[in-house]
């Protein structure tokens, strides 16, 4: 991921889903690092929400009365996982997961859960046997066999904590159950709550299939896309070509070529056409 990345200008400032280099360009951002940023402008109220964490001083790793709250919001954005435990990192939540679906040695594998578009999910264990970890997207339904996931939460990464999730009634709920988890800083589950709050506002208020099908009207050429993720059409694709030919057009994607690039939140048909003669010309069109 870095060595595309590294193409990318330095960036001074970020407003919403728009990145503004040292070099006074301007690229619209559909890597979203990842859906972190999913929010676009919305994010703000995050931010917010993290400062007001700062100044009443929940910077430090005690117990506190968010996780609860978070937990609430991660099972109200996918339904049907009820056990919801934080970690410090993703190795450690990854660890935990293995650990609850009976794993003694070794780990289960992380399939995410936006693919494109006739891919059928994988939600089986492995041809080697290893179970897996779901990583669940917003928008994007969890196929109904697995028992455990990992959302990712659309909060940025310094208050994002790494959430492990179980189906209820499963034996892995049962697992998980009884794993305490690890103490996070009150700031991540207080902010990342406020995240998920407006995430489902911003579908109430039109980040939805409307939304993402008129992109594909300048788009369509370029990129599958499923729900608001997006994969490069690729036939044989050089993908770092591809990935250099949208940096000309003004747009960073996904600098990884299996890791989808995502319908922004707000964006206008000038940037789309700009976008769509750099890739055309970066393949030959």
């Amino acid at each position: 991921m870095d060595d595309l990345l590294r193409l990318l200008p330095p960036i001074r400032r970020i407003r919403g889903n728009r990145l503004y280099a040292a070099d006074g360009r301007r690229f619209l951002d559909l890597w979203l690092d990842d859906g972190r940023g999913m929010l676009g402008e919305r994010e703000r109220a995050t931010r917010v929400r993290a400062a007001n964490a700062s100044d009443k001083g929940l910077i430090r790793p005690y117990p506190g009365v968010y996780d609860a709250r978070l937990a609430a919001a991660v099972a109200a954005t996918w339904p049907g996982f009820t056990v919801v435990r934080l970690y410090t990192d993703e190795t450690r939540a990854i660890t935990a997961a293995s650990r609850a679906l009976g794993m003694v040695a070794g780990q289960a594998i992380l399939v995410d859960t936006a693919l494109r578009p006739g891919t059928l999910p994988q939600s089986a264990p492995t041809s080697d046997g290893s179970p897996v970890i779901a990583l669940a997207r917003a928008f994007i339904t969890v196929p109904a066999d697995v028992e455990l996931a990992m959302p990712r939460l659309p909060c940025p990464r310094p208050w994002a904590p790494h959430c492990v999730m179980a189906r209820a009634g499963s034996a892995a709920a049962d697992a998980l159950a009884s794993d305490p988890g690890d103490i996070v800083p009150a700031m991540a589950p207080f902010a990342s709550a406020r995240a998920l709050a407006s995430l489902a506002s911003a579908e109430r208020e039109g980040y939805d299939e409307t939304l993402w099908s008129r992109f594909d009207r300048r788009m369509g050429d370029y990129f599958e896309r499923s729900g608001p993720y997006l994969f490069a059409k690729a036939e044989a694709i050089d993908y770092e070509r591809f990935f250099r030919a949208a940096l000309r057009g003004g747009a960073l994607v996904s600098p990884v070529a299996s890791a989808p690039s995502i319908v922004p939140p707000d964006f206008d048909d000038g940037e789309l056409a700009k976008l769509a003669e750099a890739l055309a010309s970066g393949r030959g069109d």
